[in-house]
């Protein structure tokens, strides 16, 4: 077979674009890690579909059962079903996995079109991924990290093309339906429209880095963002959605949830974000130094409001380490000359033609069915937690065919999938639905308070599926071991089963 002419192979810049995407789509489709926060979106997803109408009630739960709430990510929850009915979980991960990774080579272009340099743009891509890469997961929030990153995009061309603010509109109308991240598309138009704003109250001639306070312009910016907000109006819910964006966040700050306490050192997204701040702070202080560098009132206004945000939610640091992303490579590209763009790296070589096949078939042996092809999946644990769940529900079926489990939150979205409507849980993922009673009376039951059983008692609750290590931590497990009440009936790994004795006896 005659070898393929130089001019139709691939370049050096191809394989540096693809590494990042390439390596995220990897991780994302082979993911085998308890996909936390995604079955009670699929749940909610196949009850809409199959009964073709919002659920905006609760079905899943014995303690607030039929508890209104607004879905805002109804769009994401039905599509995640669907492709669940099409491929299963595979395709459901394969499709998230190449938004994440699309998302990516989208900032890696956007930060190669700011700096001109892109080797640059591939370490800002870098910073951003290595940053969040503890948060990419199968969850609604792709959409938005995904649409963020397009809207930005959208938002430079109309810079040099002012019909593209066009397009801005019709992206957050999407955006309020599918997840409900979608004011930080608002911010994104916002900064653009207050950076001219005061480019143009100021009289400035701007910087090489933002256009000068073009009247007409600024005209054109506050028509599209007026559009966006009333865009973002186009859902079930009209202008409630932001209660539910209020409230979500500020229910989930109290009750001390993870991912929307400020960043710390004890997890790697929050020591990202503090490294990040030196990093960032240097490389702004030496290109200012040397005159390579002025902030312009776009870096200002982002950097202020993405950093505050980020302080105090680690939910926000993914907005902050895409800003710095573009910023990082303009930096690095004034600050190391060498690093712009050579001819010789678009030029078709055999050596960027072995790279770039090799990273095309890592990524192609990630996709479900071939994976045991891959060497690098070798040491992957083989098990999921939700099969340890799935196996326990078939013992609780044989003892207890209809009726409530307590589990920890993060399980009950997949009993709330697999189970329903046979089995009702106390809670699953929905934070916001829960008063403060209800999870006041989890957290007693999670922590063996002395009240812990006649909460049980009072909820008629059948069966406890337990988490052997984190529940043994809690304290609950040593005194489920201990009741006359409870009788272990099957066990999974690090999954248990109790079902209320009186239940067993009467097998």
């Amino acid at each position: 077979m005659p070898a393929l002419p130089n001019r139709l192979l691939p370049t050096d810049a191809w394989v540096r674009l693809a590494l990042v995407p390439i390596l995220i789509f990897v991780a994302q489709a082979s993911d085998r890690s308890y996909l936390a926060d995604f079955w009670h979106h699929l749940a909610r997803g196949r009850e809409i579909a199959q009964d073709g109408r919002l659920l905006d009630h609760d079905v899943f739960t014995f303690t607030v059962s039929g508890q209104e709430f607004q879905d805002v990510n109804w769009l994401s929850q039905v599509i995640y079903f669907r492709l669940f009915e099409i491929g299963g979980l595979g395709l459901v991960q394969v499709v998230n996995a190449l938004f994440l990774a699309g998302t990516f080579a989208l900032l890696i272009g956007l930060c190669w079109r700011l700096s001109g340099a892109l080797p640059a743009a591939l370490a800002g891509g870098l910073v951003a991924f290595l940053g969040m890469w503890q948060v990419l997961t199968l969850r609604p929030q792709t959409f938005s990290l995904f649409l963020f990153v397009l809207l930005w995009i959208v938002l430079e061309k109309a810079r040099s093309k002012p019909v593209w603010l066009l397009v801005p509109p019709v992206l957050l109308a999407l955006w309020a339906n599918l997840h409900g991240a979608f004011p930080a598309g608002l911010i994104l138009v916002g900064g653009y429209w207050a950076a001219e704003l005061f480019s143009y109250m100021s009289n400035r001639t701007g910087t090489e880095s933002y256009p000068t306070g073009d009247k007409a312009y600024f005209w054109q910016l506050t028509a599209c963002l007026a559009a966006c907000v009333l865009a973002t109006l186009a859902n079930p819910y009209g202008w409630h959605i932001y209660q539910y964006v209020g409230l979500t966040s500020n229910r989930a700050t109290q009750r001390r949830i993870d991912e929307w306490l400020p960043p710390s050192l004890d997890e790697w997204i929050g020591i990202a974000f503090f490294l990040s701040l030196p990093l960032v702070a240097g490389l702004v202080y030496v290109a200012w130094k040397r005159g390579m560098y002025r902030p312009n009132w776009r870096d200002v206004i982002f950097g202020a409001v993405f950093l505050f945000l980020a302080a105090r939610s680690v939910r926000m640091v993914a907005w902050w380490l895409f800003f710095i992303a573009p910023l990082v490579s303009i930096l690095l590209a004034r600050l190391l000359p060498k690093l712009a763009d050579k001819p010789e790296q678009h030029e078709p070589n055999r050596g960027a033609a072995w790279s770039f096949a090799a990273l095309t078939l890592i990524a192609v042996t990630a996709l479900p069915g071939l994976q045991r092809y891959n060497p690098l999946f070798a040491l992957r644990p083989q098990e999921r937690v939700e099969g340890d769940l799935e196996a326990l529900e078939a013992h609780l079926r044989t003892h207890v065919p209809q009726g409530r489990v307590f589990s920890r939150f993060e399980w009950g979205e997949y009993l709330s999938w697999s189970a329903w409507p046979d089995y009702k849980v106390f809670m699953d993922g929905r934070i916001e639905i829960y008063p403060d009673p209800v999870w006041q009376e989890y957290a007693d039951i999670t922590l063996g308070k002395e009240r812990w059983q006649r909460i049980l008692e009072q909820y008629r609750v059948d069966a406890l599926i337990l988490d052997e290590d984190y529940h043994a931590q809690t304290g609950l497990l040593p005194l489920v071991l201990r009741s006359p009440h409870w009788q272990r009936v099957a066990q999974s790994r690090n999954a248990l089963l109790f079902v209320r004795s009186d239940r067993v006896a009467t097998k």
